[in-house]
């Protein structure tokens, strides 16, 4: 069976040394975006890693992300606008669901709260579930 990971889990699996479970299944083009701005809060507001460790996670995160499929919202925004409004979530987070549901696949989330939210449209795990 194939998967989505969101951002949350991604990090989640590189700090606990679990990236083989990444490999060959799916994310999304803005799951870059996400994984930065988590880099960012982490070495800039928080101070829990610092310059070179921020290095070598972009690093390992780019290596990571090229394991596995990336899919795009191209042509399919007024749906996830839709599942966004419907579930009043963030396009983001829509996004996620969208895919999903479009593949038939579970979301792989450490956010409880998107797991609330789509639990009546999709399949949602945990990250340990799967290790």
């Amino acid at each position: 069976m194939s998967y989505i990971f969101d951002s949350s889990t991604i990090f989640k699996a590189i700090k606990e040394n679990a990236v083989e479970v990444l490999a060959s299944n799916s994310t999304l083009d803005l799951t870059r975006y996400e994984l930065g701005n988590i880099l960012w809060k982490e070495h800039t507001l928080h101070k829990r890693i610092n310059r070179e460790e921020t290095g070598k996670l972009v690093k390992l995160i780019k290596n990571v992300l090229n394991l596995m499929e990336t899919l795009t919202i191209n042509c399919h925004e007024e749906e996830t606008l839709s599942i966004a409004d419907n579930l009043k979530i963030t396009f983001y987070d829509a996004s996620y669901i969208y895919h999903a549901k479009n593949k038939k696949t579970p979301l792989i989330t450490e956010d409880n709260e998107l797991t609330e939210k789509a639990k009546p449209h999709i399949k949602t795990l945990k990250l340990h579930s799967l290790t």
